[in-house]
C-alpha cells in the first residue's frame, strides 16, 4: 500500500469513529458514502459533496489539527436536509451551525478517542476561519433569545439546529423569536433581520 492509500485509509478510520461518536451524542443519522477522497494541492482543507463522499486536502492528513476538519465534515453527514438548493439558499445556517457545533463538540470527541492535542493548537485557524460570520450571526440570535452562554446551552442549540432541515432553520429561529415577552420581541426581530442577511445566499 503506498502512503497515499495508506493515508487515505487512516483518515477513513478516523472518520468511521467520529461520526459513530457523532451520531450516538446526537441521535442522528450519518448519510456518509463511507468513501473518503484525498485531493492534491487543494485549496480546502474539507468539504463533503452531495453524494456524501468526503473530500480532503491531502496535505491535511498528517497535520495534528485535521481533527477539526474531520469533525466538521462529519458533523456535515448528520444535518439534516442537507441537499444542494437548500444548501446554497442557507448556507450560513449549515456552516456556522457546522463549525459552532464543532468546536464545541471537539474536546469531548477528542477524549473520547484517546487523542491529545493542545488547544491552541487549533486557534490559528479559528480565528481567521472564514465561517465566523456566520457563526457570529448565530451568536447575536443566540443572545436575543437569552440562550445561556455555558457550553452545555449552547451545544443544546446548535444540536437542535442540526436536527431541523437547513430550509426551516430560520423559520425555526423566528418562531421561538415570536414566543419571547411583547418587550422584547421588537428587539429580537431586528437582531434578526441583520443576521438572516448574513446567514441567507444575499450575503453569503
Amino acid at each position: 500500500m503506498d502512503n497515499s492509500n495508506a493515508g487515505s485509509e487512516r483518515v477513513r478510520q478516523e472518520l468511521t469513529e467520529i461520526i459513530a461518536l457523532l451520531a450516538e451524542h446526537t441521535g442522528l443519522v450519518s448519510r456518509w458514502s463511507g468513501r473518503v477522497v484525498l485531493e492534491l494541492e487543494a485549496d480546502f482543507k474539507g468539504r463533503k459533496p452531495f453524494n456524501c463522499d468526503i473530500i480532503l486536502d491531502a496535505a491535511l492528513v498528517t497535520e495534528e489539527t485535521r481533527w477539526s476538519t474531520l469533525i466538521h465534515e462529519g458533523l456535515h453527514t448528520l444535518s439534516a436536509g442537507y441537499i444542494g438548493v437548500d444548501y446554497r439558499d442557507f448556507r450560513g445556517y449549515e456552516e456556522g451551525v457546522v463549525e459552532r457545533l464543532q468546536r464545541l463538540l471537539r474536546p469531548w470527541v477528542l477524549e473520547r478517542l484517546g487523542v491529545v492535542v493542545p488547544a491552541e493548537s487549533f486557534l490559528p485557524d479559528e480565528e481567521k476561519h472564514r465561517y465566523n460570520v456566520y457563526i457570529a450571526a448565530l451568536e447575536e440570535i443566540c443572545r436575543a433569545l437569552a440562550v445561556e452562554e455555558t457550553p452545555a446551552a449552547r451545544e443544546t442549540f446548535y444540536r437542535d439546529l442540526l436536527a431541523i432541515p437547513i430550509r426551516s432553520r430560520s423559520v425555526y429561529l423566528l418562531g421561538l423569536g415570536f414566543r419571547l415577552p411583547e418587550e422584547k420581541r421588537k428587539d429580537f426581530l431586528v437582531t434578526y433581520s441583520a443576521a438572516n442577511a448574513v446567514l441567507t445566499r444575499s450575503r453569503a
